[in-house]
């Protein structure tokens, strides 16, 4: 076996306990969260929270910024959007928003 051949094998089986750790710390910390579409447009619809796009225009993201992912989660102090952003360079961030109001939440 080369010792390049070697080394893809010792990364590929270090990133893999790495993802199977982080796991359940990736679903604790969305738990209670959901991406459902109705669950979020009902919300809308009974006037329980903002919608999505009204969100997006008020929290007015850098040039190039994308949402990946925007989950609606219930949290103590009310219904919050985290949001899953990615700029032009691949970095991301998380952004938690108020669903209500829409005011960023640090």
């Amino acid at each position: 076996m080369t010792q390049k051949r070697l080394f893809n094998r010792i990364a590929t089986a270090i990133l893999m306990a790495v993802a199977l750790i982080s796991i359940p710390t990736a679903q604790a910390q969305n738990a209670g969260c959901t991406v459902d579409r109705m669950v979020i447009n009902r919300a809308v619809q009974n006037g329980e929270i903002q919608s999505f796009v009204q969100i997006k225009k008020q929290i007015k993201l850098k040039r190039g910024d994308r949402v990946l992912r925007a989950e609606l989660c219930v949290r103590p102090a009310g219904p919050v959007y985290a949001l899953m952003i990615v700029n032009d360079n691949g970095v991301e961030r998380r952004l938690n928003v108020d669903a209500v109001s829409g005011r960023v939440i640090q």
